[in-house]
């Protein structure tokens, strides 16, 4: 199961919102491993706790032979190989309890899959220009790290946090030198 998450604001009470996620996250994934059932679980959570506020969130579940399933609450969709996957709108968390859909998913030997958060889309260069949908494309068309694709943002113009997961599925008896690279900036 991998999630990831970006939620509103700055400082403490973002930081306060952070530790109530992890922890959430901890104790349903020993009850589910449905990607949706997590994100209600987790919005059940939040609800009238933000004072305002709210989360993203991309919920993945993926079995060693490549297939699984992933929701969003609210959140940029990832990259398949390049393009983007399309996944059912939904709200962030934290707003009123709602119910979250998931998608099946299935990944090929050598399918890259990269997540992120929305401060990669929105870095601004001194010009003002965002890096955008178009520049995020041409990003992750490429096999991209974690890495790169952060230093890439941050040598745009980074304005907010960045994290960036990337995976790769490889193929079978292939060693891992790394199983997934991830860069928060």
């Amino acid at each position: 199961m991998v999630v990831l998450g970006d939620v509103s604001g700055k400082g403490l009470p973002a930081a306060m919102t952070v530790a109530l996620v992890v922890g959430a996250v901890r104790t349903l994934a020993e009850f589910t491993t449905s990607p949706a059932e997590m994100l209600e679980g987790l919005n059940r959570r939040l609800c009238g706790r933000l004072r305002g506020g709210f989360a993203t969130c991309l919920a993945l579940r993926l079995q060693p032979d490549g297939t699984g399933s992933i929701a969003s609450a609210g959140h940029p969709s990832p990259f398949l190989n390049g393009r983007e996957l399309d996944l059912p709108g939904a709200l962030p968390m934290g707003i009123h309890e709602t119910d979250y859909e998931e998608i099946a998913l299935a990944m090929k030997p050598t399918d890259r899959l990269a997540l992120y958060t929305d401060g990669l889309l929105e870095a601004r260069n001194p010009q003002g220009d965002l890096y955008g949908f178009e520049r995020l494309e041409s990003l992750f068309a490429h096999e991209m790290t974690a890495n790169v694709a952060c230093d890439h943002a941050v040598t745009f113009g980074q304005e907010d946090d960045i994290t960036v997961l990337t995976l790769t599925r490889l193929r079978a008896g292939e060693e891992a030198t790394v199983l997934a690279t991830a860069s928060t900036v």
